[in-house]
This record gives C-alpha cells, structure tokens and sequence, in this order.
C-alpha cells in the first residue's frame, strides 16, 4: 500500500471468488457460492502510505488461505488481490480464491504483496527509506476456523517494523535547518519474516540508515522518518548533518524499539559556548501507530548524553465496527429495502421512508447495492427524495468514527448532492465530479463530533432536485477503541 491510512487505516477486504487453482481445489463451491469475503483493520491509521489514514489505489496484499497447521502446503498461496483505493480488495483470474465445499480454513495476509515470493519467508529490507510504503510490513493472522458458512471476517492487520519520528527545529546559532541529513549509524536493516509464525529473525551485519526528510515549511522545520526492524537500539548513534555542522545523539543505552511502536521526538539543534548540541524533547501524540514518547538530553558535539527511555503510554485500536455490502448473494431482480433479507447484520435497522430505494445486483460496483434514482422531470416523483436509514449500530466504547462508502452516479455530476447523516448530523461528501456512470468513488468521512452510543444511525439521501441515479455499496465503520 502506498497509502492514504488503512486505514486507513487503515480498512475493508472484499473478496468475491469464482474458480479454482489446482488440485488442492477440489470441492469448491459452485460459482456464485461460498464467496470469500473480509473486512481489514490495521493497529491504528497508516501513516507511512503517501496519502494518509486510506489505502492508495493500486495497493496490493498477499493472501495464503489454509486447512492444518503447514502453510507450506496451503489451499492458496500468495495470491494477489489489489484494491481501488477503498480497503476493499478483489482478485483477478488464478488469484482468485472460494471457500472449500466442506470443512474450515485459515487466512493469512501480508502487505506489501511480493510477486516473486517464493514459500512463506518474506526478505526484509528498510535500507531505502525514500518509499516508506514500499517497506511498511504489516502482518494477519487472526482469520481462523471459517467456513462457507461464516460471516464477514476482519483480517486485523498489524505493523511489523517500529517507526522513529524526529521533528527538527533550528536553535541558538543555527539559522536554518534546510539541507538536514539524518542518519542512524550501524544499525540492522535486513531480515526475513516468517509468514507461518510471524516471527522476525534479523540477519548478521550491520550499516549506516539514512532517514528520510521532508521540509515543513510552515514551521520551519524538518520531519525525519525513519522505518526500522525492531530490536535494542542502546547506544546507537544518530548523526545529524546541516550546513556543514554535524551533530550526535547517542540513544539511551536500554532502548528498545519495538514492532507496531511510532517513536516520535521534538529535537532542536543549537550551538552553544562548549560546542555544537541536541536538546531532545519527547512531545508524542498518539496518531496512527502506536506512539512512544521520547526522553530529554542535552549533548555537545559527538559526546554522549543521558535521556529517558521511552515509556509506552495507554493505547488503541482501530477496528472495524460494522460492514454491509448488502449481501452475498446477487439478487436477481430489484428489490424493495423493507422486502430485502439478505442484509450482512440482519440484527439492525434497514429503512427506507420514500420507498423509492431498491437494492440491486447489476451495475459498476459488481456486487449488490442500493440504487437512489434521480427526481423525476415530470410523474408522481416530481421532487421526491430517495434514501436508506440503518439503525441501532452500536459504537459504544468507540471514538475517532469514521464511516466509508463506494459511490457511482450514472451521469456527469457532483458527488456532493448526495448526502449523509449520522445521528442526526449532516456530513458532507466531499466535491469531486463524476465523469463517468461506471466509475467507483471511494468516499471516506471523519465523523467530528458524534457522540458513541448503542443505537447509532446512518442516514444516506439524495433529494429532489437531484439529477443523477446512485448506487451505494461497501459501507464500514471503523472507530478506536
């Protein structure tokens, strides 16, 4: 994944299988059965994809589906599946998976998706630190024991690496911190993972790590990330080069960086009268992984310095909270919202007050959906609004609620026209035209301001004066918990 975060955080797998491998595959299901279908959560937001808390387009994971203990020998191995940018994820031709006919299995996931993987050891390597993206491994292991039978699977993926973040600012005597090299000295930066145990086993040797640095102008300061294989970082050096002063902070002597961990530091650099120093200030704020705050220390040119060792504050994570892709099953003919029963959680609330919206099987989003048609110009419609309420979800515990959808006009129009409520509050899709009546908009909404509770509703509407027909598919909530 690039990234946005799964979310994007971060995150929604949708899998819908229609043939087989090999031999392996006897007893598939009949096509249209026995569909594969996941939502995905990641340990919090994906902060190292290019464009924050979703998947990018184009992102792709690897997925070995199982039955026993021997991955070696699983059903499926290392099959692709890629997604539009919306978390959820589909296959093409020989990497498509089904369900068995008969007995239970187990998923195993993996990102970034490695096309020539060979068995179930997966290289590690975070040497380049240019496309953050491209090293970011993250890790699922939790989809056992499921069936044809069973329903909608979250594959909770989690972060493999540890990532450190120093944010540098320009002290006494500096002027500017333009131009900042950061480098990490002697360190490990190969490894392999074990995708059967999940295990990390770090390889011999080590070399110097340059971060990566980005400016930030508004603040007059450099962001520097680094992507590291966990481990015991005491008494590494951490050399800093600006304008031709070099600086060093030498880390606390017991540190551990640690898998699925984000250490942040707020760092000034300054020349004083007994040389050249770096004031560390831990600052951290909990964002996507989880964050460490970082020590203090004060050190003068190539001396070592004391600090505090990062402490682990309270954590959590981002999880899937409710999907509904509006059944497995494609109906054959439009449907009715109060006669529809093949909702995902039957155990809620499906409404539609206008009786003007249907589900239906046909269609850009491939899958079932629910169609809002346009206002009519002239008939009984003349100003009529069409919509979908889902009730009594329940958030409770949860904050930082996000809800995400897929969206298709069939006509050139603003996808603003369609509206969305949650609990009452209006939520604005986001300006952006359609230009096509087969393109699939992935639309993710940050939910400010509304309040968890046991009976939490979505209101989805277009009015009528809209001129557009929609079609509404995927829709997930994700919230922090």
């Amino acid at each position: 994944m690039k990234k946005n975060q799964l979310l994007g955080a971060a995150v929604a797998l949708l899998v819908f299988g229609h043939s087989c491998k090999n031999d392996a595959y006897r007893d598939l299901v009949p096509e249209g059965n026995g569909q594969v279908q996941f939502t995905s959560s990641i340990g919090g937001d994906v902060s190292t994809r290019v464009t924050g808390n979703k998947w990018d387009n184009n992102d792709a994971i690897g997925v070995f589906m199982k039955q026993g203990a021997n991955l070696g020998s699983a059903l499926a191995m290392n099959k692709k599946y890629t997604t539009a940018g919306n978390g959820n994820f589909s296959a093409e031709g020989a990497d498509i998976i089904n369900y068995p006919e008969t007995g239970s299995v187990d998923f195993i996931a993996y990102y970034p998706y490695a096309a020539g993987l060979t068995g179930t050891t997966l290289p590690v390597n975070v040497a380049d630190q240019s496309n953050q993206a491209a090293i970011d491994i993250l890790y699922s292991n939790n989809a056992t024991g499921l069936s044809k039978t069973s329903g909608t699977a979250n594959l909770a993926f989690k972060h493999q690496l540890a990532k450190v973040e120093l944010n540098v600012k320009a002290g006494t005597g500096i002027p500017s911190v333009s131009g900042l090299s950061v480098a990490y000295n002697s360190v490990n930066t190969t490894a392999t993972f074990d995708l059967s145990t999940g295990a990390m086993t770090i390889a011999a040797g080590s070399q110097n790590l340059t971060a990566k640095t980005t400016a930030q102008t508004a603040t007059a300061s450099q962001l520097v990330e680094a992507i590291v294989i966990p481990g015991n970082y005491g008494a590494k050096q951490v050399a800093f080069t600006v304008a031709g002063s070099s600086f060093t902070w030498t880390l606390p002597a017991s540190l551990q960086f640690e898998a699925g961990k984000k250490y942040t530091y707020d760092i000034v650099l300054q020349t004083e009268a007994g040389g050249n120093e770096v004031v560390v200030t831990g600052a951290a704020t909990i964002e996507d992984w989880t964050t460490v705050p970082g020590g203090s220390v004060n050190l003068g040119l190539d001396e070592q310095g004391g600090g505090e060792e990062p402490e682990v504050p309270g954590t959590g994570e981002e999880s899937t909270i409710f999907l509904e892709t509006f059944g497995a099953t494609k109906v054959t003919s439009n449907t009715k919202i109060a006669s529809f029963t093949g909702w995902d959680n039957p155990s809620l609330q499906y409404s539609d007050a206008t009786t003007r919206s249907d589900v239906r099987g046909t269609g850009a989003t491939g899958s079932n959906n629910i169609w809002f048609p346009a206002a009519a110009a002239t008939g009984g419609n003349i100003g009529t609004d069409a919509t979908l309420t889902i009730a009594g979800i329940n958030t409770e515990g949860y904050s930082d609620l996000k809800l995400s959808f897929n969206l298709v006009a069939n006509d050139v129009i603003n996808l603003n026209v369609f509206e969305v409520y949650v609990n009452g509050q209006k939520f604005a899709v986001p300006s952006k035209a359609s230009s096509s009546r087969d393109e699939v908009h992935p639309i993710e909404l940050t939910l400010t301001g509304v309040t968890a509770s046991a009976t939490t509703s979505i209101l989805f509407k277009t009015t009528g004066t809209n001129t557009a027909g929609f079609r509404l598919d995927d829709v997930k909530l994700v919230g922090t918990k």
